[in-house]
């Protein structure tokens, strides 16, 4: 059935409400967020409409909710595991007898569980202190939302990074506890990290339920701290959602903010606008504008290539680097590593790709020549001229180094002089099946 948007109303389909919940990572807030720039805070920054907030006991309407991270900077804004989540007060301590006996299940079902915990701060750090109250002030809020204040939320879309996006994990699986599939939800995942041993031992970190119509997880591909391991393939189980994980260059940090390499943030951030809209939450811009096709895609994958294949000078060996982690651990996680990167990617690592976003942008943007090169059963060369089969291809390569120098790189181009190349039938096709291929219906930029 056709689709017909009239003054905010659609005919021949019921209207879905969408709400969105913002969830900053470990030592994130909305203000730290914000002066960094970091994609979470960019998105609430830029979310049409208004905060819907828990304080005092009373929930106010809004279009979306910001989370702020366990243990996160201060900036005058209170730690998450400091306020009750039933209500948005102030914890308050329990009674002596209370104290002793433990809160009753009304007391929890209250949020009356304790009074402020000390060095908070550290505990949020630590063992993410602060994503419990995070999980359920959220449901509590949009349980108001929908029953008490009429707004007829069927969708949430969740954003989240690090601890931040384990923690959408959570909220939807607390979510299908009380909704079941009345309530759908989306989510976009950067760097889903729930620290130290939480993301094997908790259940909840773990499983999408059949209410997570669909799932984006970014991997980074060079973070090595050993509290950092991402919930990936290995962990995550989601028979009934639309899942995929996009392994991207650099270490925890550099697809949320620009860091190196800068096209990881840049991809990151457009992808996520392209799919935050098209699921229905209304941003009023949209990020690094640059990549406004997919051949611009093309090419800032294709700086990301030529990153990657400077392996040898490019990867920190060094045992401090491993340890601490930052800027300088650019070694491989264990998932891109070329016993498990073919999970991800069609070739694995060796292969051209990326990550299957990668992949399916370059088969939009140049469709014959992505199968004449990476899906043809033929063999030899083909020549690559302004009077080819492939002239419009020809104009880009010659037009844009990193896309010419990448597929060189890989064997896959061949310049024979500035006004011819030849290409390799067939040269780029990979047969191993990844878990998850680009899904169609999703956008590929905003």
């Amino acid at each position: 059935m056709v689709e017909v948007l009239v003054a905010g109303l659609i005919f021949g389909e019921p209207i879905v409400s969408t709400f969105t919940v913002y969830c900053h990572g470990t030592g994130f807030n909305r203000i730290k967020g914000s002066s960094s720039d970091e994609l979470v805070a960019w998105f609430h920054n830029h979310n049409d409409g208004v905060e819907a907030q828990l304080a005092g006991g009373a929930v106010t309407r809004g279009d979306y909710m910001i989370n702020e991270g366990p243990g996160h900077s201060g900036n005058g804004v209170v730690q998450p595991q400091q306020v009750n989540p039933m209500t948005g007060s102030a914890k308050q301590n329990l009674s002596l007898k209370k104290w002793v006996s433990g809160p009753s299940f009304a007391d929890h079902a209250r949020g009356n569980t304790g009074g402020p915990q000390k060095a908070a701060k550290l505990r949020g750090v630590i063992s993410g202190q602060g994503w419990d109250e995070n999980t359920q002030r959220t449901v509590n809020l949009i349980q108001d939302l929908k029953f008490d204040k009429g707004m007829p939320i069927d969708r949430v879309n969740l954003v989240g990074w690090s601890r931040g996006a384990v923690t959408c994990m959570r909220i939807a699986n607390l979510m299908y506890e009380v909704f079941k599939d009345e309530v759908s939800c989306n989510i976009f995942a950067v760097d889903p990290v729930a620290g130290a041993d939480a993301g094997e031992e908790m259940l909840d970190t773990q499983v999408l339920q059949s209410n997570v119509e669909r799932y984006v997880g970014i991997l980074a591909m060079h973070e090595m701290r050993s509290t950092f391991k991402p919930q990936d393939w290995s962990r995550v189980r989601a028979p009934a959602t639309t899942a995929i994980f996009l392994p991207m260059p650099g270490v925890h940090n550099a697809q949320v903010m620009v860091k190196t390499p800068a096209d990881a943030a840049y991809i990151t951030r457009n992808l996520a606008c392209g799919l935050l809209r098209d699921w229905g939450t209304p941003i009023n811009a949209v990020p690094y504008g640059h990549l406004s096709t997919t051949q611009d895609m093309c090419i800032a994958y294709a700086r990301l290539v030529l990153t990657l294949s400077e392996h040898k000078s490019y990867e920190t060996k060094g045992l401090m680097g491993r340890v601490m982690g930052g800027t300088t651990s650019l070694r491989r996680r264990d998932f891109a590593k070329h016993s498990r990167m073919d999970t991800y990617t069609r070739g694995g690592k060796e292969s051209y790709w990326v990550n299957e976003h990668h992949r399916a942008c370059f088969a939009a943007a140049f469709p014959d020549v992505y199968e004449c090169i990476f899906e043809s059963m033929g063999s030899g060369e083909m020549a690559l001229t302004a009077q080819s089969r492939f002239s419009t291809f020809f104009g880009v390569v010659s037009a844009s180094a990193p896309l010419r120098h990448s597929l060189a790189l890989k064997g896959l181009l061949m310049e024979e002089s500035p006004t011819q190349f030849m290409i390799g039938v067939g040269a780029g096709r990979y047969s191993n099946q990844v878990r998850r291929l680009w899904p169609d219906q999703f956008p590929l930029h905003a």
